[in-house]
């Protein structure tokens, strides 16, 4: 069950954000952008601990793995400012002497790891909120037909860190109950077995409901008409794609003629996978509803998606930044177009106050 919104308003939300992130390399408008991610995780981690039992654990789960993520962005600023010694601002230097460390240690390269790092936070802090409102099932359900099995792949992939993480936690406080007191490597170890023996406990609970569900099952045969209309769109399609990145990356005046390219092969390609899918028998219990909030958060969500393809498109220096020479080191800065990055904030603004 997702937390306040439409499923399918997430993960519009999810496109929206992972591509600006993604595309966007100006430290300004990541920054707005994470902290209007950041908020929205910390208005569902207050969801979550007013309703425990319709918003679950999500949050706190991921929680660990936000703080794991702050801290590989520590790493990265370092890393690159001990090991890229190229640029005009120069912090003082180390001997060199020194392996791979030795050297000048320059201001661009440390705003160049600080950049690399704020693109991981950003991506890692959306899909902990995207994996947080929707968890694990409600994803299995929105993945198409054609891809069932590789959904239940990712899905026991999305909720495995959050589950260990909160086992790790629960055996923890048990052994800790129990006057266990961890004070070298050696005191470890029954924290791992407690650990091991419910991870096996999990898979067999999970092989169990698989095979109580029919996960497995043969699709509906399809006849020869369907098998080449299914094949020749996919073949279609990817020789469409392939063209149409072609036209883009080499022939700068053929950009509309490669966009066409690109958008038909995207769709051929799709509709073969439609109508791979259709084969494969599911069952749906219960319907999503959808409302007016649902509607607000799309709007706003396409809106940031068009902006951020449309400017990457047709203004690829709007959200450029390189920090080396010859380029200036203060990026540019659009207030106007800041305000795009602010629409990620809408869960946050539309979510529904907790069920008394």
């Amino acid at each position: 069950m997702s937390i306040g919104f439409h499923p399918y308003a997430w993960t519009l939300w999810l496109a929206a954000g992972m591509t600006a992130a993604l595309l966007t390399r100006n430290p300004f408008y990541l920054i707005i952008l994470l902290l209007a991610t950041g908020f929205v995780f910390a208005a569902l981690k207050r969801r979550a601990e007013q309703d425990p039992a319709g918003s679950g654990t999500g949050p706190m789960a991921w929680d660990a793995v936000v703080r794991l993520a702050l801290f590989v962005w520590g790493f990265t600023i370092l890393f690159n400012a001990l090991t890229v010694h190229v640029g005009e601002h120069i912090l003082f230097t180390l001997p060199a002497s020194w392996p791979i460390i030795g050297g000048p240690i320059t201001l661009e390269a440390a705003i160049y790891g600080f950049i690399t790092g704020l693109n991981f936070v950003t991506l890692i802090l959306i899909f902990a909120i995207y994996g947080s409102a929707l968890g694990a099932q409600t994803i299995l359900r929105m993945i198409p037909g054609f891809a069932y099995q590789t959904g239940v792949a990712i899905s026991i992939a999305i909720s495995f860190v959050p589950q260990t993480l909160i086992a790790w936690s629960d055996i923890r406080e048990a052994q800790r109950l129990r006057g266990h007191r961890v004070k070298g490597l050696r005191d470890f170890l029954p924290l791992f077995v407690s650990l091991l023996s419910y991870g096996l406990d999990r898979a067999i609970q999970l092989a169990e409901s698989m095979d109580a569900r029919g996960f497995g099952g043969r699709p509906l045969p399809a006849t020869r008409r369907e098998t080449w209309l299914i094949r020749g769109g996919a073949i279609a399609g990817l020789f469409l794609l392939l063209i149409g990145l072609a036209a883009k990356s080499y022939y700068r005046a053929a950009s509309w003629p490669g966009l066409i390219m690109l958008a038909a092969g995207a769709a051929l390609l799709g509709f073969s996978l439609w109508h791979s899918g259709r084969r494969t028998r599911r069952s749906r219990y219960r319907r999503w509803r959808w409302r007016p909030r649902d509607t607000a958060l799309a709007a706003g969500s396409g809106l940031l998606l068009a902006a951020v393809i449309l400017l990457t498109w047709f203004m690829p220096k709007a959200l450029f930044y390189y920090p080396y020479p010859p380029y200036p080191l203060l990026p540019d800065f659009n207030p106007f177009l800041s305000l795009i990055f602010i629409l990620p904030l809408l869960p946050a603004l539309l979510l529904p106050p907790a069920a008394p």
